[in-house]
């Protein structure tokens, strides 16, 4: 299964639901775009209401919905704008970029435990809309496009909603600049850990961007040419050394506010409050703490640290960290673009 055909599949799944005429809808306050139909040019919703979201990632919010309650229309891609004029809508206040695995989805669901905050995990409509203009990100209408379905994305439902942000998902690094240039004025964080840990969690259970075929990583240029084909550990190697050189680009040229996995959770508290802007009582911080002691994707877990590395895994590192020149190579260059990233942010 390529790229695309997964991709579609993810996103039809979100579009189960009861068919509803968008022209006989009023307002599209409550609905949210989930997927683009490149070949009609249209742009598909679903119908959240007043529910928050709370989840790990938008798509389960989604999913938690019962299927009784799953509506889905879809308008012209070229109504975004006048639909988007239409919604009172938060100024984003921050986006978050990461290199996976690194406590991203922690700060969101932080975040999402306070009612000021509006907070979309890696919203599937944006990499609908990175996918569509893969080849021609300078076409003419693309920074307005996305800006329009941010505003959409962050529609204003509850009185007590100031704040809004964006957690991106980690292959769109290559798009960051392209990001900064649509909202110059917008904080962006960019969060990272060191690459044997990264690592360490793909290897017990891989993201799509870590499986050679399920994404188009042309734009992330990974240097991968040389591995064998069933190298899964090289590749994944090889997509964190090009997220990291990605991430050390840009954090100059788009004002990164680095963010490392050992400083959560309590940074929030001590220093993005203020860059935020965001006011938070006594009560709500005790939540948000709270929050902090079960895991990060399985919220109604306790959260217990990365498991050890039982023998087998053991084992397999091993044989992997045996590997020369194949894997090395790209751990290497992880590890010097880490300590560079840990400069800067020292000196910052």
């Amino acid at each position: 299964m390529n790229m695309k055909q997964g991709f579609a599949a993810e996103e039809r799944a979100l579009l189960h639901g009861q068919q509803i005429d968008a022209s006989t809808v009023d307002s599209m306050q409550g609905w949210f775009p989930v997927a683009i139909a490149a070949e009609t040019n249209s742009l598909w919703w679903r119908y959240l209401g007043e529910k928050r979201f709370t989840e790990s990632f938008f798509q389960d919010s989604l999913s938690a919905q019962t299927y009784a309650e799953r509506q889905v229309c879809h308008t012209p891609l070229a109504r975004l704008d006048a639909l988007s004029h239409g919604m009172q809508s938060i100024v984003p206040t921050a986006f978050i970029f990461h290199v996976s695995r690194c406590g991203s989805t922690l700060l969101t669901q932080m975040l999402a435990s306070l009612q000021q905050c509006v907070v979309l995990s890696e919203p599937p409509v944006l990499d609908a809309f990175f996918r569509h203009y893969h080849h021609q990100p300078d076409m003419p209408g693309a920074l307005d496009l996305l800006r329009q379905l941010v505003a959409v994305l962050g529609q204003k439902r509850h009185v007590a909603e100031t704040h809004f942000f964006i957690k991106f998902d980690s292959w769109h690094m290559p798009w960051l600049a392209f990001i900064r240039e649509a909202f110059p004025d917008t904080p962006f964080i960019f969060l990272y850990r060191e690459p044997e840990a990264v690592l360490a969690s793909h290897r017990r259970q891989r993201g799509p961007q870590m499986i050679p075929g399920l994404l188009d990583t042309t734009r992330l240029q990974v240097h991968c040419q040389h591995l064998p084909v069933a190298d899964m550990d090289g590749y994944a190697a090889a997509v964190l050394a090009a997220l990291f050189a990605a991430g050390l680009e840009q954090v100059q040229a788009s004002r990164l506010h680095l963010l490392n996995y050992s400083q959560l959770p309590a940074i929030l508290w001590d220093q993005l409050f203020a860059l935020f802007g965001l006011d938070c009582d006594e009560a709500q911080l005790s939540s948000l703490k709270a929050r902090c002691t079960l895991h990060s994707k399985h919220r109604h877990m306790p959260y217990q640290g990365d498991p050890p590395a039982g023998e087998r895994q053991l084992a397999q590192w091993e044989q992997w960290e045996q590997l020369e020149q194949l894997n090395r190579d790209a751990v290497k260059q992880c590890k010097k673009i880490y300590d560079e990233l840990e400069k800067l942010r020292s000196e910052t």
